[in-house]
């Protein structure tokens, strides 16, 4: 077993101009290092956005903590709050915001697919 932290004092503010007050807190290998699939803790400040742009891979946003808006292809933002989650498919436009903040754990990789009970 190996234990680590993903807390507010682990993560870092990546950089890329569509975070913006996002910080993360990365819990896997990346698909840049070869990764099949990565996950990481986002934490978006309030007023903090992830600005619209394509998913490279499908991918889901499950809110723990805080609430927010999310938009997907029609761009129309969809309030979220947490114990909610949301998939977008590869090449989906979408987006992120959230005017007090919000954590959310992000998963995303090719196949991914979001889970649905059966008939």
């Amino acid at each position: 077993m190996e234990r680590f932290a993903f807390g507010a004092d682990a993560a870092f503010a990546p950089f890329d101009d569509r975070l913006i007050g996002v910080t993360l807190a990365p819990l896997t290998s990346s698909l840049a290092q070869g990764a099949p699939f990565q996950a990481a803790v986002f934490r978006l400040a309030p007023g903090g956005r992830i600005a619209r742009h394509r998913a490279d891979v499908p991918q889901v946003l499950a809110v723990l903590e805080g609430a927010g808006e999310v938009s997907g292809e029609d761009g129309v933002a969809e309030p979220i709050t947490a114990g909610e989650a949301v998939f977008w498919a590869e090449g989906e436009e979408h987006a992120t915001a959230s005017v007090d903040g919000l954590t959310a754990l992000i998963v995303e990789g090719p196949g991914l697919d979001r889970f649905r009970r059966s008939p």
